[in-house]
């Protein structure tokens, strides 16, 4: 037993003692590293990976070495032999250590190395306590006032400019000056159209072959260019023999091009170069454009552009250089849109269909592959892809479907599938991958959008607004679930496209003017897209103040734009199909009398007045009993609309002979307004205070009582305007209405101002008060000046009557209050005094 006891005591005194050197090991292989680093010499292992020390928290003292005491171990701990010091670097003069916070993160071609491996002052300390000359690297290198260090900033742009920028424009500088020396001994005749392009295919394998060797030698960036370069003097080479010197067909020169951009894809992923494979793929998709003859071959245009797709998304699947997928994306659609703006026909419906939906299935396949298959995490530019991609196919192909005929029926279905293809995605997606759900949303939000376009196809509504409605209220729902800011940016665009869709096409091609007889309000296809687009925007603003968001400002920015968004729709909506009915109704009554037209036009004018009203109203209710500033500010501005309105448009139709004395259009127009203000007033009295409180209750107290005024003298004016008839009345007739009128206006006035001055005293309102002696200082001046000259003589009576009663009752209200001031101000200063004490 005593034998198995020390056996187990060795045995854990050997594990100590190898974790103790190891750990010491550690620390060498980092002062190692730091020395190569400062000598400025490439590396010549790859740096461990593992989260080691630094090189200044490696402590070489026998209480730092020993790693932590093993279970039973004795007590005794096991000492690590402390290192013999650099004779050297001791006998070399200190320099004097750096300031705090001036190590610098080196860049090594391993990746960003942080401070602790720099060659700041803790890793050269550490190189110092194990007797790696600190002292004689920092006379070596520089340190105090001989240190040549720049910041990294500095140092990083110089090494962007001179070491990749210059490279660049070095290799494109030298393709030039070949081009001009070659155009110069071209033209010349120094050399045959053969011997020039054997010159640039020898010229070009020259540069690659050049590349590789210096590759080899460690330059791997300069390489990369020189690659590039080669790679561009070789497609210029086929180019020239054939279109050129027509050297070579066109199936021999598009072969050629075609191992070009073989031979870059296949440098690229031998040497691990992004650069040169997008220097391939545009090499590969230009190289139809440049060998073009001018004449239609779709299916091996179309092949062609399938199989490079195949290779470089290959490419970007195994080396993850996702950009690959985007730049192929792009290429491809730009390539099938330019076609089928040259070569398009309707004959060509057939395979045009069957290659966009190939390329669509392509790219639809990469998620699948790289994001389940792969098991690569989805990211947000993943989904983007996921969308573009959608979106691009189902425009295009709707397009040629319904331009070739197709009915409703058939559209519908081929939509359906399309919804069906991403229901399957979204299946895959769960059973293979469940933890990636933000592709598996991306897939629900997808077939929702299409099972919603199929719904619209077949009721034959307004698909293009609908699907981007949809499609947005999606990607907020994947943005939200999946964490994703940018997809709620993205979900914010297509929002933005569907507005400019609905505003810009919808608004006017499905109004009474387009759609004539057939139009029929709040059941078209305008109202159909605007009720999805308004639902859409709801949910997604709904949706958005439940989420859990960190950035509360993304919030309430997002969801004041969509609510302000979804009323506006809503409000446009409204307006547009109240509009068109009357439109419809005003071209039944072509030729009948004036008056007849008279009175539909005063009515649409009263409800489109009463819509606003209603609408800002109810806007600025739900804004202050929510405490939303925008609604606010919204139902506030819409108000001011209506009353901008009214006085415009409704305020012309005062005289009408049809009007009855305050019941009729107008007056109801000005009556519901100004009842809207006084429940604005009332809601702002009864709430907490907001910012605009004090600004707006006068505005709003000014407006209405300006609004009943001009209501009111309106009717006056009108009563004995329109009491005239539509005969032309004597000259005696019309100067009793003149009077009449002027009469009425001056009691009108002078009766209001009295009733809101009575108002303004028992409510104890300054406001009112000033607004009355207003009205009341107006009237006087229209009295003294205008009815004394103007008026007969019992009009004349009846105005300054009238008048001087109303005065005499504001002044009585006036000295009245005062006095019961002065009395409340004495029984106060006497109730004072007799609670001092005498003297």
């Amino acid at each position: 037993m005593s034998e198995d006891d020390s056996s187990r005591d060795d045995l854990r005194l050997l594990i100590r003692r190898l974790e103790s050197l190891e750990h010491v090991l550690r620390g060498h292989t980092q002062r190692l590293y730091t020395i190569e680093r400062r000598l400025g010499i490439d590396f010549l292992y790859s740096p461990p990976q593992q989260q080691h020390p630094p090189a200044e928290e490696i402590k070489t003292e026998p209480s730092a070495a020993a790693p932590p005491r093993l279970d039973g171990e004795p007590d005794a701990p096991f000492k690590t032999p402390t290192p013999t010091p650099n004779p050297t670097a001791a006998s070399m003069p200190q320099a004097e250590p750096r300031a705090s916070g001036q190590t610098q993160p080196y860049e090594s071609p391993y990746g960003r190395r942080g401070a602790g491996a720099d060659a700041g002052p803790a890793a050269g300390a550490g190189w110092a306590r194990s007797g790696g000359g600190g002292a004689a690297g920092s006379v070596l290198f520089g340190s105090g006032e001989h240190a040549t260090a720049q910041p990294k900033r500095a140092r990083d742009m110089e090494s962007l400019v001179g070491g990749s920028w210059f490279s660049w424009l070095g290799i494109i500088a030298i393709v030039f000056g070949v081009a001009f020396f070659l155009k110069y001994a071209f033209d010349s005749e120094w050399v045959g159209p053969g011997a020039r392009v054997a010159l640039g295919a020898v010229a070009g394998l020259s540069i690659i072959v050049l590349a590789e060797v210096l590759r080899a030698r460690g330059l791997r960036q300069y390489a990369h260019v020189l690659s590039g370069g080669g790679l561009l003097i070789l497609y210029l080479s086929v180019y020239a023999a054939r279109a050129f010197y027509e050297m070579m067909g066109q199936p021999v020169a598009f072969l050629l091009m075609s191992l070009v951009t073989t031979g870059a894809v296949a440098l690229s992923v031998r040497h691990d170069a992004l650069a040169i494979a997008i220097l391939g793929l545009i090499g590969g998709f230009f190289t139809p454009v440049l060998l073009s003859t001018g004449q239609d071959n779709q299916v091996g245009l179309f092949t062609y552009v399938a199989l490079l797709d195949a290779g470089v998304l290959a490419v970007a699947h195994f080396k993850r250089w996702r950009v690959l997928n985007f730049l192929s994306f792009f290429a491809t659609a730009a390539m099938f849109v330019g076609w089928m703006d040259t070569h398009y026909l309707p004959e060509k419906l057939g395979p045009s269909v069957f290659f966009l939906t190939l390329f669509f299935l392509l790219f639809s396949a990469l998620a699948p592959v790289q994001n389940v298959l792969g098991r690569q995490g989805a990211r947000w530019y993943d989904v983007l892809l996921v969308v573009l991609n959608a979106t691009f196919y189902y425009t295009l192909a709707y397009s040629l479907l319904d331009g070739a005929g197709y009915t409703p029926g058939p559209l519908g279905f081929f939509t359906l599938a399309v919804a069906a293809l991403y229901a399957l995605l979204y299946v895959l997606t769960r059973s293979r991958r469940p933890a990636d759900r933000l592709l598996a949303y991306s897939y629900v939000g997808a077939a929702v959008t299409f099972l919603t376009l199929a719904l619209a196809v077949w009721l034959e509504q307004q698909w293009m607004t609908v699907g981007w409605a949809v499609e947005g209220l999606a990607l907020v729902w994947v943005g939200l679930r999946g964490r994703e800011r940018a997809l709620r940016r993205v979900a914010m665009f297509v929002f933005v496209v569907a507005l400019v869709r609905w505003f810009a096409a919808d608004m006017s091609d499905f109004g009474y003017s387009a759609m004539g007889a057939g139009f029929v309000p709040l059941w078209n296809a305008r109202a159909f897209s605007a009720a999805v687009l308004v639902a859409a925007l709801v949910a997604a603003a709904w949706a958005y103040r439940r989420a859990a968001l960190d950035d509360e400002e993304e919030r309430a920015g997002v969801s004041a734009f969509l609510t302000f968004s979804a009323n506006a729709v809503a409000l446009m909506l409204l307006t547009l199909d109240a509009n068109d009915y009357f439109e419809a109704r005003l071209a039944r009554l072509a030729g009948e009398s004036g008056d007849q037209w008279g009175r539909v036009e005063n009515t649409r004018q009263l409800t489109l007045s009463a819509l606003w009203t209603l609408y800002g109203a109810a806007a600025l209710s739900i804004g202050i009993g929510r405490a939303r500033r925008g609604l606010r500010y919204a139902g506030l501005a819409l108000l001011a609309v209506a009353a901008l309105k009214v006085l415009l448009l409704d305020l012309r139709f005062y005289d009408a002979a049809w009007h009855a004395p305050l019941f009729n259009q107008t007056f109801a127009a000005f009556a519901l307004l100004v009842a809207a203000l006084c429940y604005a007033l009332r809601l702002y009295s009864r709430a907490e205070k907001f910012e605009e409180t004090d600004r707006v209750v006068p505005a709003l107290v000014v407006a209405a009582n300006l609004l009943a005024v001009v209501a009111l003298s309106a009717e006056a004016s009108g009563y004995f305007a329109a009491g005239s008839g539509p005969d032309e009345p004597t000259a005696g007739a019309a100067r009793d209405l003149r009077l009449a009128r002027e009469l009425s206006l001056s009691i009108v006035w002078a009766l209001y101002g009295g009733a809101l001055l009575a108002y303004g005293h028992l409510r104890r309102r300054r406001l009112p008060r000033l607004l009355a002696l207003a009205l009341l200082g107006l009237t006087t001046l229209k009295v003294f000046f205008w009815d004394l000259s103007s008026l007969d003589r019992i009009y004349r009576i009846i105005s300054f009557v009238v008048l001087g009663l109303i005065l005499l009752a504001v002044s009585y209200l006036y000295q009245k209050s005062q006095r019961a001031a002065g009395e409340e101000e004495a029984e106060a200063t006497g109730a004072a005094s007799e609670g001092q004490p005498s003297g």
